[in-house]
């Protein structure tokens, strides 16, 4: 029986065991989370994706069927879904990108201010 976990991180700093359970004749999955079970689902034979939400992050749980009776098993934070942590996250890098490019238009200004003084004090 293929059995994965994965540690995580939240994004308040709790840490969660996220695992996964898939059933050789079954085919049964059983996904927990510290332990505790959080979905079942029966007879998965074909590539599924999984979302549980830990500490408002979206993590998604995937069985990739690769032929057969082969699966590979992955899980991954979705940074891209629209969901409030990764909207305040884009807001956030706006933001950030607002005030860096305030800072280079301020610094370019200073400079040329600086080069005029400069040219018109040589002048005199």
């Amino acid at each position: 029986m293929p059995q994965y976990a994965w540690n995580i991180t939240g994004h308040q700093g709790t840490n969660y065991k996220l695992g996964l359970f898939h059933g050789d004749k079954t085919q049964h999955v059983v996904l927990h989370c510290n332990d505790k079970v959080v979905q079942i689902d029966f007879e998965v034979r074909e590539s599924k994706t999984y979302s549980v939400f830990l500490d408002q992050e979206l993590c998604e749980v995937t069985i990739d069927h690769t032929g057969g009776n082969h699966y590979d098993y992955s899980c991954r934070i979705n940074h891209e879904a629209q969901t409030p942590l990764n909207e305040l996250r884009k807001s956030h890098r706006a933001s950030q990108h607002r005030v860096e490019k305030t800072r280079l238009i301020l610094a370019c200004c200073v400079v040329l201010l600086v080069v005029f003084f400069l040219i018109g004090s040589a002048l005199s």
